[in-house]
């Protein structure tokens, strides 16, 4: 990354105006074309979460949907693709001994899907911004924008650290 942060931080502080006030925040990695938001939500850094029907983005990785889950961009798809992995809708972003939670973002007058981010393991959230970097952001709600809308619900899932 190098000189490059500011640069970068810039650009995300234009595009998420409340980062800049996130004391939590922090950029995490280098840029990826390997992975997305989603699949970071699901803790997998090896494959491009969308809708096969989408077609590839213009990145060299590997599309892959849940062959269980009817595909679509609609907030329901993936909702279903999250409870797939043993998440469940539940009240709250704040953390919880023993639960992972995940946000998931949509731009709700479209009724589509736009962001997922995770919780880590102390309380802070992670997201992966596209073919971008990843970073550190202290709630869910730090990142909504209107790049990625809103949080549409929170899931949580039973772990075992």
């Amino acid at each position: 990354m190098g000189e490059r942060v500011e640069e970068i931080k810039a650009f995300l502080f234009k595009n998420f105006p409340k980062l800049a006030q996130d004391k939590n925040f922090k950029i995490t990695s280098k840029a990826s074309n390997d992975y997305n938001c989603i699949a970071w939500a699901c803790k997998y850094d090896d494959r491009w979460i969308q809708p096969p029907y989408l077609g590839k983005p213009n990145l060299d990785c590997v599309i892959w949907w849940p062959p269980e889950v009817r595909e679509g961009t609609d907030i329901c798809c993936l909702v279903s693709v999250f409870e797939n992995q043993g998440y469940m809708i539940c009240d709250t972003f704040e953390h919880e001994d023993g639960y992972v939670k995940v946000a998931l973002y949509a731009d709700v007058s479209k009724n589509q899907w736009t962001h997922a981010a995770r919780e880590k393991r102390y309380g802070n959230w992670t997201s992966k911004l596209g073919p971008s970097v990843d970073i550190q952001h202290g709630t869910p709600y730090t990142i909504e924008s209107d790049v990625y809308g809103k949080v549409y619900c929170v899931m949580k899932k039973k772990i075992e650290w």
